[in-house]
């Protein structure tokens, strides 16, 4: 059965020298002074319409000498053996900043204020991985050694893999969707990800 995390955006906490170097400023370790002020504007516009949402799910694992399957689906790819081989149990994860956010990058470009949408645009890519590390660290603190967090999309493991996510968490009903030919999720903001936690050894 799947299950909710919800977070005070303010309280997710992320690196100046991250979010610079996101912004482009990488190598200063913090917001030019010159920038400042577009980019607090920014960051309090990130804090009032972010909307930090997480649901996942625990699912058995069955793995045989070509596959490592989780409900039905098969996962499959040398990266994934790679992580995933020896997990009792693998989370499911997906999270989201909302559609407000996506809404509101829009509605500046469309404005003309470009720099606003575009550091608007970073500081959200950085709060969502964020606040996914936050969940990460809390799931790892009930269950143990887990693997590294693998996302579809990345080396080997398909992209596809978001519609199965989307439908199986039920995460339609919190606005998340797909693009029905590249898989890409809305809102933008939006992460999906694998944990495999490994068997205990007895």
């Amino acid at each position: 059965m799947s299950e909710i995390f919800r977070m005070d955006p303010r309280k997710v906490r992320i690196p100046e020298r991250v979010i610079a170097a996101r912004l482009g400023f990488k190598g200063l370790g913090k917001i030019p002074e010159n920038f400042e002020k577009q980019f607090n504007i920014a960051y309090e516009l990130a804090m009032r319409v972010a909307r930090p949402l997480a649901i996942y799910e625990h699912f058995s694992v069955s793995v045989t000498r070509d596959s490592i399957s989780i409900d039905g689906i098969n996962l499959g790819g040398k990266m994934v053996r790679q992580h995933l081989e020896s997990s009792e149990k693998i989370t499911v994860i997906l999270s989201t900043l909302g559609d407000d956010y996506d809404r509101e990058i829009e509605e500046l470009h469309t404005d003309g204020k470009e720099l606003l949408s575009f550091f608007l645009d970073g500081i959200g890519s950085e709060l969502v991985e964020y606040f996914t590390r936050i969940l990460d660290g809390k799931l790892r603190e009930e269950n143990g050694n887990g693997s590294a967090r693998i996302s579809p999309g990345y080396g080997d493991l398909p992209l596809e893999l978001n519609k199965w996510i989307i439908e199986k968490l039920g995460a339609k009903e919190f606005g998340v969707s797909y693009d029905p030919e590249t898989f890409v999720m809305k809102p933008r903001k939006t992460i999906t990800a694998f944990i495999g936690w490994k068997r205990v050894k007895r």
